[in-house]
């Protein structure tokens, strides 16, 4: 606002708003992750959905030749789990200086900032545990399921 009516910051004060504005610009880039992260999640879906519709018209074939869902997901849950950390941390650090401060308003927000920045951080690592889980689990009902239908296959006395 200075440098737009012609008036200068100069000292500590403006080494004070180059640091804010640094991290301002963090934010944003860590933002943008975030906004990337979501599309990949809202491609991710497009493509279940598109599986999902050829499956209703009996075209399994082509469905199954869609891409794995799972590392796009995968992929999108690890850049969401990044950028909240990064929110945690400047949580953190705004904490520490509300704490140092006589403003007990600051100090109540910058406390509630850190639960919450908290509690989105472990949500979005559970759910990638979940996501993994999952995935972990179906690879090996698939390969029970196909290790079974070999032994159906072998056990077999229909003549060939």
């Amino acid at each position: 606002m200075a440098h737009e009516t012609g008036q200068s910051t100069g000292g500590p004060g403006r080494e004070l708003l180059c640091r804010q504005l640094g991290i301002t610009d963090t934010s944003l880039g860590f933002l943008l992750i975030i906004i990337a992260a979501t599309l990949l999640s809202y491609w991710s879906v497009v493509i279940q959905r598109r599986g999902l519709c050829l499956t209703i018209q009996d075209e399994t074939e082509e469905a199954a030749r869609l891409p794995n869902v799972y590392p796009i997901k995968r992929k999108a849950s690890a850049m969401i789990i990044g950028a909240l950390g990064f929110f945690l941390c400047l949580a953190l650090s705004s904490a520490r200086e509300a704490e140092a401060g006589d403003d007990c308003v600051a100090k109540r927000s910058a406390r509630v900032n850190v639960w919450a920045s908290l509690f989105v951080l472990v949500a979005a690592l559970l759910r990638l545990d979940d996501l993994d889980f999952v995935a972990c689990c179906g690879q090996t009902a698939v390969q029970e399921n196909s290790l079974e239908d070999e032994a159906v296959l072998e056990d077999s006395t229909l003549p060939d």
